[in-house]
This record gives structure tokens, C-alpha cells and sequence, in this order.
């Protein structure tokens, strides 16, 4: 009876079991069970593997799982005589040492590629968030495992693994938990492998060794590859911003209601902007969201939302503080003296007065407490955090305000002017692009201005307008 291999050509351990099967002749049927759509949980796979992983194995009524186990398998003792014993050598203290290499894999190589690879690029593709922190410590462990094999592993007088002239079941394991490095962008991935000489030089030997087979069961990772740039490129609203993540800006009108419609429900069932959408997660609220980007994606700057509990802390508290304060009294206060027509509500004096208090209050605490500090930021910080952006942005509307009106409210507060410029370039050139749409509004307002002076007439207060999700 032929055997049988359950594999998924993304999984590492599955493309070292087919590639070995190719390599060595042994007659095989390869039976696809698709992670992305997770096959492995079926029932009918669990009465294979009751781990529920791939690759594993059918030969007649025997079973089995581990990849390093099914090459073990086949030996030149076992079922399959045509192995040549070059894959695992007969002698048992060579054995003993290609052991020593496939036991340390696992806690070591495999552990630090695969969890980078997930929170690098592959997790939105599984539905599943990317992971900021996870990725940096898998990271670490990347590089020390790297190091690990140029200096000891290829340590020896021959190209592979434990000085040897032909590649074992260790090169082509390790060698194939290397290659979903492919996926990465080319920079990450020559920052990663570039110095790292020896390495590189047995990746390309281990491929020569086991060619045509090697490059035919990593064709999947080529494809995925060619795939995720293409899609990159097709789309011309992504944007590598401040922070270098990479996202599609899609807009939502809010002065013609695009936020009430079924098709954004779906998205937020707020009904509210800014939301984002993630693979299958979804997620409203715009702090929510800046602390979700800061902690997802990997290569954020620690001082945007730092790892340090205390200080994430105290960013939360401004955070916390900001939504009672000044976007309460900030935002009625633009509402109710410029922008209400455009949002179809009536301009409010009475209410307008009130916020005013509200927002002269929250400047003051701004000045005196939250820029009490070394720092230029919020808190004492020498660089921008969340919290400065999140804030600064809000007193951004007042752009929209008569100059006067600006000048009356944010004059008193030095500290806050100076605050807000300080943002504004460490965040440049991107802040202004975003912030344009304000400016624009702002030159209609004075246009309109100068026409009531002139004719007495009042203007439209319709005006369209944008945000961004």
C-alpha cells in the first residue's frame, strides 16, 4: 500500500517531509489538508493526528506524526530500502549528534522563525492579529538561533550541518524553517540573514543538494511572495505613513452619511470613524486603535506607547482623561461656532459657552499639569507618544475657527503652543498632509468671511467634508 503524507506545503516540517520523500525515490501520495482553512480540525484528520498538526503520516495501518520522526522512518532497515543512508547515517554517535541538532530546532530556530514570520506577515492571512511585542521577542530568539549555527552547528571542516559533506535530515529541516523567511520584505530579510555569511552559503547548498524537489515544494512560498507584493502595489491608497505601516485608507463621508449606511454597520455598529479592519478583526474607537497599532506591528518606536507598565499607564490616564476634558469641550465648541451647518445642526451660542468653559479648563490642566515636565511632551516625554498625538489632533479643529477666536483661546497657553508645533514636526511631513483637509476648510471659511463683509449676505453652510477610516 503506497504511503500516505497529509501535509500543507506552508507548514516547514511538511516541505522538509516531502522534500526528503522526493529526494530518496520513496513512492508517496500527498494529501493536501489546507491550514488556512483549517482542515487539520476535521474529524477526519484528528483520527490521523489527534494533535491536529501536519505533516503526518499513513503506511497501511501504521500512523504517524513529527516530522523529524516520519524522516526517521524511512531508514534503510525500514520499508523504504531505496533511502541512502546519507539522510541518517548508520553510524550511532553521528545519529546521536543530528539528534542533538533537531532536538535543539525546536526550542530554538523553529520558535523564534515561525512566531516572527506569524506576527510579521502571515497572521492577517489567518485571520488572526499581528503581534508587535511577540514579533521583537521572537526576534531575539531568531538571531541567537542564526548565531547559534554559523558559530557551532557549521562549525566543521564540511558545507552542512556538524561538518558534513552531504546534507542529513538536519540540514533539510533546519534549512526549510529558514525559508519562510522568504515572505518577508527584503530588507527585513537581509537584515536578518545578511550577516550571517556561513548561513546564507549552506541555505544555497542545502537547495543545490536537493534540487529540482527543493524549489518545486517551496514554490508555494514564491507564490505567496509575488502574491503579497502584488497586492501592495494594486492598491494606490496604501501607505507607509510615519511609522511604516502598511494600510488602505478608505474614506467615509461623514456630511453626506456614509457612517449611517448598512455597509459601514458591518464594519463599526457604532456607526462612528475612525474603525479599522484587520483580517477578520475589527475594532472602533480611536485610543483603542492607536494602542492596538502601536502593540501589533512590529518596528514601532518604544516611545509611541512604551513597554514599561508604569508609563503605559500614565499615557492611558491622559488617554482616559482627554475623552471627558478636551474632546468634550473642543469638539462642541467647534460644532457649535463654525461647523454645525455642515453636520445639519443649527449653531448653539448657549452651548457653545459651555464648552468653552469646559475646553479653557482643559488647557489650563494641559499647561499645568500633563506638560509639567523635563520633556516637551505630555508627561515629560522627550519624544511623542500616542497620547500627544491623539490630543494634538484635537486641537488641530481650532484651524477651522476665525483666527482671532484661535488666537483668543490657545494664546494664554505657551507651553500648549509650543507643544503642538513640537508634534507637528516630529511628525511632519505626514501631520500636514493629513491635517490638509483642515487648512482647506479653513481658506473656504475666510472666503465666505470676506463675502459677508462685503455684501452683508450670509453664505452657504454647506460643506463636505471627510474622515478617515
Amino acid at each position: 500500500m503506497k504511503l500516505k503524507v497529509y501535509a500543507d506545503r506552508m507548514s516547514q516540517p511538511s516541505r522538509a517531509v516531502l522534500i526528503f520523500c522526493k529526494v530518496n525515490g520513496i513512492d508517496f501520495e500527498e494529501i493536501k489538508v489546507e491550514l488556512s482553512k483549517r482542515q487539520q480540525l476535521s474529524p477526519e484528520f484528528r483520527a490521523i493526528n489527534p494533535l491536529r498538526k501536519v505533516p503526518a503520516i499513513v503506511d497501511g495501518r501504521f500512523k504517524l506524526f513529527e516530522s523529524a520522526d516520519i524522516n526517521f522512518c524511512c531508514l534503510p532497515f525500514n520499508t523504504f530500502c531505496s533511502v541512502h543512508s546519507i539522510r541518517y547515517p548508520a553510524d550511532l554517535s553521528r545519529r546521536a549528534r543530528i539528534h542533538s541538532v533537531l532536538d535543539w530546532h525546536h526550542q530554538n530556530l523553529r520558535r523564534g522563525a515561525a512566531t516572527f514570520v506569524l506576527n510579521t506577515v502571515l497572521a492577517p492571512l489567518l485571520g488572526l492579529p499581528l503581534n508587535r511585542q511577540a514579533a521583537a521577542e521572537a526576534e531575539k530568539i531568531l538571531i541567537s538561533s542564526l548565531s547559534t549555527i554559523e558559530n557551532i552547528w557549521l562549525k566543521g571542516n564540511g558545507p552542512y550541518l556538524l561538518g558534513g559533506l552531504r546534507p542529513s535530515i538536519a540540514d533539510l529541516s533546519l534549512v526549510c524553517e529558514i525559508m519562510q523567511l522568504e515572505l518577508l520584505d527584503g530588507k527585513d530579510r537581509d537584515r536578518i540573514l545578511g550577516p550571517h555569511n556561513k548561513v546564507q552559503q549552506w541555505i544555497e547548498s542545502t537547495r543545490n543538494a536537493t534540487r529540482p524537489h527543493f524549489d518545486e515544494v517551496h514554490n508555494v512560498l514564491y507564490k505567496l511572495k509575488t502574491k503579497l507584493s502584488e497586492q501592495q502595489s494594486r492598491t494606490p491608497l496604501t501607505s507607509k505613513m510615519l511609522n511604516g505601516i502598511d494600510f488602505e485608507e478608505i474614506k467615509v463621508d461623514i456630511s453626506k452619511r456614509q457612517h449611517l449606511s448598512p455597509e459601514f454597520r458591518e464594519v463599526n455598529p457604532l456607526q462612528k470613524v475612525p474603525a479599522i479592519v484587520h483580517g477578520s478583526f475589527n475594532l472602533s474607537e480611536s485610543h483603542a486603535i492607536l494602542i492596538y497599532l502601536a502593540s501589533a506591528f512590529p518596528g514601532i518606536a518604544d516611545h509611541w506607547y512604551p513597554r514599561d507598565f508604569f508609563r503605559r499607564a500614565k499615557i492611558n490616564s491622559v488617554m482616559d482623561w482627554h475623552h471627558s476634558n478636551l474632546r468634550y469641550g473642543a469638539v462642541n465648541y467647534v460644532t457649535y461656532t463654525v461647523l454645525g451647518p455642515a453636520t445639519g445642526r443649527p449653531l448653539d451660542p448657549k452651548a457653545a459657552a459651555e464648552a468653552e468653559k469646559v475646553l479653557l479648563s482643559s488647557l489650563s490642566k494641559l499647561e499645568d499639569i500633563w506638560l509639567n515636565g523635563d520633556g516637551r511632551f505630555l508627561l515629560g516625554g522627550s519624544q511623542p507618544s500616542i497620547a500627544d498625538l491623539s490630543l494634538v489632533c484635537e486641537l488641530m479643529q481650532f484651524e477651522v475657527l476665525d483666527e482671532k477666536d484661535r488666537s483668543r483661546l490657545l494664546s494664554p497657553y505657551k507651553k500648549v503652543v509650543q507643544w503642538i508645533e513640537d508634534t507637528r514636526t516630529a511628525t511632519n511631513p505626514h501631520f500636514e498632509e493629513v491635517h490638509n483637509i483642515l487648512y482647506r476648510v479653513k481658506k473656504k471659511f475666510e472666503l465666505q468671511r470676506s463675502r459677508v463683509a462685503e455684501t452683508g449676505t450670509e453664505p452657504s453652510n454647506k460643506m463636505g467634508g471627510h474622515s478617515k477610516m
